[in-house]
């Protein structure tokens, strides 16, 4: 991957962050959209991502990765009691701006016959307690991905996603701060451990290279086998 462009969406912390930097590894260049990257960009403003599919159209001519890593967690709550702003909120950011994104990068992306990996969460396959407008955002953006990839592939466009399981980031430190919580995770997790951000950043650029060739349309969990079962029962 010497010599390749990429953007990450969220590469200025947790998965996004470790993604951007395994893939300056394997010599990709990398442009970060953040609100806390510099310059400052959000997913929200297509405007924002339009200029920066412009400034790499004219200094590459072409975008070989997309990374939608950008998302926000909203305040647990049973679904009697969530706010329309709760969905709102989660489908802006997590939904809308992968779909922004894939908009606005889509024709460098075509013209390089590209790769395009979305974040979305063992939530969208599994439910997890009080977290509906969460859940129900990342099942649209596993959704979008398969979409995506029948829709993009007659240009040589593969899209995949990962789903990530329970994974160390600043946006989910504070659940780990409760050791109650961290030990029913990990009891739960069949690997029995919670995961890295490098861990899920090493399924992402898998999917993004040509070990991946042949795969398109993919949501891979990454979760230490949560989505495959309950771990072994005691005899």
């Amino acid at each position: 991957m010497e010599g390749w462009v990429a953007v990450v969406t969220g590469g200025a912390s947790g998965i996004g962050e470790a993604t951007v930097a395994l893939l300056r590894e394997c010599g990709t260049e990398v442009h970060v959209v953040d609100r806390v990257g510099e310059p400052p960009r959000d997913v929200t403003d297509r405007q924002a991502l339009d200029a920066l599919a412009a400034e790499i159209a004219a200094r590459h001519g072409r975008l070989d990765i997309l990374v939608n890593a950008a998302g926000i967690l909203t305040v647990n709550a049973p679904v009697d009691e969530l706010r329309a702003d709760d969905f709102r909120r989660n489908f802006e950011v997590n939904l809308l701006g992968v779909f922004q994104a894939a908009q606005a990068f889509a024709p460098l992306l075509k013209a390089a016959r590209g790769s395009v990996v979305n974040v979305a969460s063992q939530a969208a396959l599994v439910s997890l307690p009080q977290q509906a407008a969460y859940t129900a955002a990342k099942g649209a953006v596993a959704a979008l991905t398969r979409s995506l990839a029948i829709d993009w592939a007659e240009h040589g466009v593969r899209v995949n996603a990962v789903a990530p399981g329970f994974t160390r980031t600043p946006m989910t430190e504070a659940f780990f701060e409760n050791a109650v919580f961290t030990a029913a995770a990990t009891r739960r997790i069949p690997l029995g451990r919670i995961l890295e951000a490098r861990e899920i950043a090493g399924a992402i650029v898998f999917l993004a290279s040509p070990l991946a060739a042949a795969v398109t349309g993919v949501v891979l969990p990454v979760d230490g086998g949560w989505t495959a079962g309950e771990p072994a029962l005691p005899w």
